[in-house]
């Protein structure tokens, strides 16, 4: 995969605990985002920063829990990148299998972890 267009690569270039781009640390609370007023976990900040970098946005590091469990939220359902969909592609190929499109951001990161397990690679 070129370095250019890899979302693994991007992923591994953005100097991001590679836990906190894929997310892997940032639970959820089931309380109304309303009512978590306290301030957002070091793991949600840098999973938040790392994909307001992906799309082009500010991190507001001043973000109370609640707030930053919004912004997430919605980052995670806007459509899928051009890099995640050519990764995607990319490994649907090696893997033999079709790739998906229409997918969000949230959902392609998802896929990209499983195909990358399926490959046996560790970047995931």
């Amino acid at each position: 995969m070129e370095p250019d267009w890899c979302y693994l690569c991007r992923i591994d270039a953005s100097g991001v605990d590679p836990r906190a781009a894929w997310g892997l640390d940032v639970w959820d609370d089931e309380d109304d985002p309303e009512d978590r007023i306290g301030p957002m976990a070091p793991s949600r900040a840098a999973y938040l920063r790392f994909l307001c970098e992906e799309f082009g946005d500010t991190f507001d590091p001043t973000l109370n829990d609640g707030e930053s469990s919004i912004v997430l939220e919605s980052l995670l359902a806007e459509p899928m990148t051009d890099p995640q969909a050519r990764t995607l592609f990319f490994l649907s190929q090696s893997t033999g299998s079709d790739p998906e499109v229409h997918l969000t951001y949230g959902e392609a990161r998802s896929k990209i972890r499983r195909l990358i397990a399926h490959r046996g690679l560790r970047s995931a």
